[in-house]
């Protein structure tokens, strides 16, 4: 067997509940698949049920406990489904128990296209980046038919990782059981090379010797000033896409220090808890196992990058606050507390009024916010244009058989009249069209 992680994920089957990952685990293993770890997706809390199920699958259920859970009448109801997990689970005996990670995406609704596509790219973005450890199933019949969709739109645009198997399951009722069937076509458009490539890339890498635009110019000298002062915390300011995140890695993030990138809207207040400050053992459903979080990483200082920080629950502000003062924190079901040192960065693309009036906690406001520095959106930097688009181009043109870069006066006179509220993320949509409109002319003039 691969040495390689061999990732389930998929979404949660509110009908179905846990007994449809476990039959497919089952399944896959029948294909010589032996899955060490599963990625839960779901938008809504899970029910006392689906953990019971998940619980006994993983051997981490205790029969006794059951009646204690469940109300007399639902307790038949339910003892037969957690009864199939539980006996799935043990013909799955594992010297290395399965690993469980129940991710919580926040989208608009389970029949919203753009949302559930929108939130599944950041997912794999930010837990899979270009990580080629991994082998990645995903069992796409769980959910709402619009699902169904992105997971084959995310399939055919090349946005998934490299190592992924797409597979469906068919629950076959006359028969009571559960047909897997791997999903084996790859649609080709000329789309699927240039998000393909727009997935892969780096961000688009900012030189500020190259800024021509005096708001860019300031704002950039004001992160180098500010990010040269040790542990004293930097908030960034500005609208989507205006590149603070690229601007944190090129101009703050140093090659010898401890670097971490937390994603606040990603994660559930739980899970987000457990992903700063780690967990005990048993500290809650599915700790099954102590568990480092990234402030584990901060011994001896380094930069801790909080993103979309308008997103962080008020209680864990509280907690980051105590931390503040203090120099030390609890991970999740301890006793005994742990240290550690860093520069914090923030950014939000709230204004200050907003964070300060709406969102965030006035005393936790205060202590990310010694040093403010707001980037300017695209439309007040005309001067720069053009260097982005070429950076930007570049950097999407990472394909074998990309077209050159492409720019004429139509095309600088369109965008110095365009508003570009989506600032870097208008420019690569844009590059995205062209390119495959060129792609399209060429594979025309060939034929």
């Amino acid at each position: 067997m691969s040495k390689k992680k061999q990732i389930y994920l998929s979404w949660h089957s509110f009908n179905g509940g846990f007994k449809v990952t476990a039959n497919a685990i089952e399944l896959l293993e029948k294909e010589k698949v032996e899955i060490t770890k599963i990625i839960y997706l779901h938008d809504k809390n899970l029910s006392k049920q689906t953990l019971a199920e998940k619980d006994a699958f993983l051997n981490h259920f205790e029969a006794a406990n059951l009646k204690r859970k469940f109300k007399e009448e639902k307790y038949l109801e339910v003892k037969r489904s957690i009864q199939t997990c539980a006996d799935i689970g043990e013909r799955l005996q594992r010297k290395v128990p399965i690993g469980f990670a129940n991710k919580r995406i926040k989208i608009k609704g389970v029949t919203n296209y753009q949302s559930i596509y929108d939130q599944l790219i950041v997912f794999f973005k930010e837990k899979f980046g270009k990580r080629e450890d991994i082998y990645l199933y995903i069992n796409v019949s769980p959910g709402t038919p619009q699902m169904h969709v992105v997971w084959l739109m995310l399939n055919a645009t090349g946005f998934l990782p490299n190592n992924t198997q797409l597979w469906s399951t068919q629950y076959v009722k006359d028969k009571d059981k559960t047909i897997l069937t791997p999903i084996k076509f790859k649609p080709h458009t000329y789309l699927a090379e240039v998000f393909k490539s727009a997935y892969q890339r780096n961000k688009i890498q900012l030189n500020p010797n190259e800024t021509q635009s005096e708001k860019r110019k300031e704002a950039e000298n004001k992160i180098k000033l500010f990010s040269s002062i040790p542990n004293v915390p930097l908030l960034l300011l500005g609208e989507r896409g205006t590149g603070k995140s690229t601007y944190v890695e090129n101009l703050i993030q140093q090659t010898d220090q401890v670097y971490a990138q937390l994603v606040c809207g990603m994660f559930s207040e739980e899970l987000m808890r457990s992903e700063l400050f780690g967990h005990k053992k048993g500290s809650f459903t599915g700790a099954n196992t102590d568990t480092e979080g990234i402030l584990d990483q901060f011994k001896e200082g380094g930069v801790l990058f909080l993103d979309e920080i308008h997103d962080l629950p008020k209680v864990l502000q509280r907690q980051l606050m105590q931390f503040f003062q203090t120099g030390k924190y609890y991970p999740v079901g301890a006793t005994e507390p742990k240290e550690a040192k860093f520069k914090l960065v923030t950014a939000s693309n709230l204004s200050f009024q907003e964070l300060q009036n709406k969102v965030l906690d006035k005393d936790f406001l205060d202590r990310i916010a010694h040093f403010i520095v707001e980037i300017p959106p695209l439309r007040e930097c005309r001067a720069d244009l053009k260097n982005y688009w070429e950076k930007a181009w570049g950097e999407m043109a990472a394909f074998d058989k990309a077209p050159p870069m492409f720019w004429n006066t139509t095309l600088e006179k369109y965008l110095n009249q365009q508003q570009l509220y989506g600032n870097f993320r208008d420019l690569q949509k844009l590059i995205s069209y062209i390119m495959a409109f060129l792609i399209a002319k060429q594979n025309k003039e060939k034929a």
